[in-house]
């Protein structure tokens, strides 16, 4: 279960051996640019920054949330954070008190489960399916001061919120008059399937706090993320992020201002879009025969990783255990439970596995799922 895992057991890296690969990134450019800035003399990039990150960066953020996210905001609404983890405590600190309850999915991403409880909060999980958090549990659920979904590839599972279920879901929070926390992880990389507005798009209330980042659209390390408040939280927020966290690192908010303004961040997404859904397809090849029986997929249409189901005989984590025995780090899918007793499967990353890699161990992993569905593959 969630509440006994840490983070080393739930975060989805690459299944297959050896080293990362980030090709995709334009490490050399990147190098350039932050260097550029180094050599120059900003006297605002030695010192703390009180305003919310670096304006241009704010506005090229927003511009992108225009273009690409149906979002209406203006600049000062974005907030530059080092991470989900940071905006999810910032909402958590200014947004509610010790005790409260916060509506969260069941699967979970165990970084918001962390982060809540560190907080004082109390998790109530909604189940999800394949259109993400199943509202029909919601009625006897006690009232909720923040409501945290996944809606564009529900962490771990993949399923995508509903039309329907925004709608219903927002309504839900103007009622209760509890402010909802949209975490939009991966929204960059959509295989198929046509894109869903944000719930942040949608909202006509303020009342959605949004999070983006450039860990998966850029590389991991680059630990840049950037949250939108409503207006009225605007002050507030900068105050506390500034107080709380003292935000500094100005010289790679500056570089990263000019990579997008200069064109090279949609450039790299493209590139990168290309090189996953190479990998995302050699996985899917591999994993063919093991759908041929009891295991169900997940997830695939969006993102950096999917999840195999499989059925409740199956002892995913001992499953996972065996994988890493072959060099394959894969997670197990009851481990991001919250109360649930009926899920069993595996996460598995794809998106900074050497291609070569995929095609190598894919099969093997493949096998292994077979074995522990105990069938045999033909």
């Amino acid at each position: 279960m969630l509440k006994q895992a840490v983070a080393d057991e739930l975060e989805v890296q690459p299944f297959t051996q050896g080293f990362p690969d980030f090709s995709p990134f334009p490490i050399a450019l990147w190098q350039k640019l932050q260097n550029k800035h180094w050599r120059l003399s900003y006297a605002e990039m030695m010192d703390y920054n009180d305003t919310g990150g670096f304006m241009p960066l704010k506005r090229a953020i927003a511009q992108y949330l225009r273009m690409f996210r149906n979002m209406k905001l203006e600049d000062d609404q974005v907030l530059v954070t080092t991470g989900t983890q940071q905006s999810l405590s910032l909402c958590a600190t200014l947004l509610a008190d010790p005790g409260d309850t916060v509506w969260v999915e069941d699967p979970l991403y165990w970084g918001a489960a962390q982060t809540f409880r560190a907080s004082g909060l109390k998790l109530h999980g909604i189940p999800t399916d394949a259109q993400g958090m199943n509202l029909v549990h919601v009625e006897r659920a006690p009232p909720a001061r923040m409501v945290y979904v996944t809606p564009s590839h529900q962490y771990p599972t993949g399923g995508v919120l509903s039309f329907e279920r925004r709608q219903d879901l927002l309504q839900r929070c103007r009622d209760m008059q509890s402010w909802l926390l949209e975490d939009d992880y991966d929204s960059e990389f959509r295989f198929s399937g046509p894109v869903m507005s944000s719930l942040h798009g949608l909202d006509v209330c303020d009342r959605v706090f949004y999070m983006g980042t450039f860990s998966k659209a850029l590389y991991p390390g680059i630990k840049m993320a950037y949250l939108v408040v409503p207006k009225v939280w605007v002050h507030a927020f900068k105050r506390a992020h500034y107080d709380l966290n003292r935000p500094g690192l100005m010289h790679q908010q500056v570089a990263m201002a000019e990579f997008i303004e200069l064109g090279h961040f949609h450039t790299t997404i493209r590139s990168a879009k290309q090189h996953y859904a190479e990998r995302r397809q050699a996985l899917l090849q591999a994993l063919a025969p093991c759908l041929k029986f009891q295991a169900q997929l997940s997830g695939a249409e969006q993102g950096l990783h999917l999840c195999v189901h499989l059925p409740l005989h199956v002892n995913d984590v001992a499953l996972a255990k065996l994988a890493l025995q072959h060099g394959l780090t894969v997670r197990a899918l009851s481990r991001y439970a919250i109360a649930r007793k009926n899920l069993r499967g595996l996460v598995i990353g794809y998106g900074y596995a050497p291609l070569s890699s995929i095609q190598k161990d894919g099969p093997v992993l493949a096998k292994l799922i077979l074995q522990a569905l105990q069938l045999k593959p033909k």
